[in-house]
């Protein structure tokens, strides 16, 4: 009997022993400092800290959810109103106002733009003011407080290439084909020497065009400069290349190193259409007599701008029988230009100012004996008249011996690129 009490006692411990064992090896390791739970903790913190990184304010992540405000600033607006009206609290406000250099931002002009960072938490983190989206005054909050400095960002340039033959108009298939309004008028001054844009072009003249165009963080900034033109007119061909001097000055040269500018351009008025040509036997409409006609009449809506086609001094500025309102330029002993007919003359030009070519002198008007607004424009050498459409125009100076290799250089990289995308533009569309 002792035996069998001694053997269940056995059993007995040994299962006691066994369950103490078992139940330690499921629940022993099961605390708040073992290895599992702490890997998971770890990830929950780490997946803390990337969200507070993704949604901190100022940070070079580029998940932060930071947003930009851009203003046009008009006419009697002032910066207080402005970022008022962006929603920023008052206390950004004054703390701008009362910052070293605020007055420098808060000189508002018509045109300017407005650039407001703003952060998910309604923190102003970056006011940037400036006309060309590039160069302008920054106010940057920090800890609390705006630091105001001037600011010059460096954009991405791309190159932009376009083939147009001409339809109706150079400027409606220009537009068609995408190039901007800027571009167009740089086509038209870069040649406008050589080509009258008014009365040369015809359909199916055509022209091929690489220009840049500026980029800051994906969004477009601005048109920029042409960098090389091709221009066939009937069977002719324009061509022209920017270059940078060695005075850093550019100019615009033909391939073959002749500066495309002359010293008059070939018309005074943009865009405009000739209605009266250079005709010394021409019956004049109002006068119903023979009477010579000893200029180009364009005709143009009233208050179109007049341009002076060469650089000069304004000899005469006033009223003049039948010329109306005139204008005359004396540009050397040998040649001056008229421009009559005009509805007024650019505000503060008097007698002896000195004035550039291409610059606006008035505006095109129907006044003296004219039937209809128009401008009538007169080209004289040594006093005589002479054909403006005609007459020979004195040109500007080439390339320089000491720039030629670098200038030849230049154009056959540009030129052998602009065919490179002419012939994959076409291949695409065959």
């Amino acid at each position: 009997m002792k035996n069998i009490i001694f053997e269940i006692r056995y059993y007995l411990l040994f299962l006691i022993l066994f369950i103490g064992i078992f139940l330690y090896l499921i629940f022993g390791s099961e605390n708040p400092t073992n290895s599992v739970n702490e890997s998971f903790d770890y990830r929950e913190i780490e997946r803390s800290s990337i969200d507070l990184e993704v949604f901190s304010v100022g940070g070079e992540n580029k998940q932060t959810s930071n947003r930009t405000q851009i203003i046009y600033v008009e006419k009697n607006n002032t910066l207080i109103e402005l970022l008022s009206e962006s929603g920023l609290s008052n206390k950004y406000i004054r703390a701008l106002i009362k910052a070293k250099g605020s007055e420098k931002l808060a000189n508002l002009k018509i045109g300017d733009i407005l650039e407001i960072e703003i952060s998910e938490d309604q923190i102003p983190k970056n006011i940037f003011l400036t006309t060309d989206g590039l160069n302008g005054i920054n106010a940057n909050f920090n800890n609390g407080l705006f630091s105001i400095y001037k600011v010059s960002k460096k954009p991405d340039v791309l190159e932009r290439f376009a083939s147009v033959e001409i339809q109706d108009s150079l400027y409606q298939s220009a537009v068609e084909a995408d190039i901007p309004d800027s571009v167009i008028m740089d086509l038209v001054y870069i040649f406008g020497w050589d080509i009258d844009f008014i009365f040369d072009i015809r359909p199916g003249d055509s022209f091929d065009l690489l220009y840049e165009e500026y980029y800051w963080k994906g969004n477009k900034i601005k048109n920029g400069d042409i960098k090389a033109a091709r221009f066939k007119r009937g069977k002719k061909v324009y061509t022209a290349v920017r270059y940078f001097l060695e005075n850093e000055q550019k100019e615009f040269f033909s391939i073959r190193g002749k500066n495309v500018e002359k010293a008059f351009l070939r018309s005074p008025v943009e865009f405009s259409y000739i209605s009266s040509k250079y005709n010394l036997k021409r019956k004049h409409p109002i006068l119903n007599k023979i009477k010579a006609h000893t200029g180009v009449d364009y005709a143009a809506p009233t208050g179109t701008p007049v341009r002076t086609t060469g650089d000069g001094t304004i000899a005469f500025r006033g009223n003049n029988g039948g010329y109306g309102k005139l204008i005359e330029v004396k540009h050397s002993e040998d040649y001056s230009t008229r421009y009559a007919h005009l509805s007024r003359y650019k505000k503060g030009l008097e007698v002896g100012d000195k004035v550039n070519q291409g610059e606006v002198i008035g505006y095109v008007g129907r006044t003296g004996r004219a039937t209809g607004p128009h401008l009538h424009y007169e080209f004289r050498v040594n006093g005589m008249h002479t054909d403006p459409l005609t007459v020979k125009l004195p040109a500007a100076e080439p390339i320089s011996d000491k720039e030629k290799d670098a200038f030849f250089k230049t154009a056959i990289e540009v030129m052998n690129k602009m065919d490179d995308y002419y012939l994959k533009l076409y291949a695409e569309t065959d």
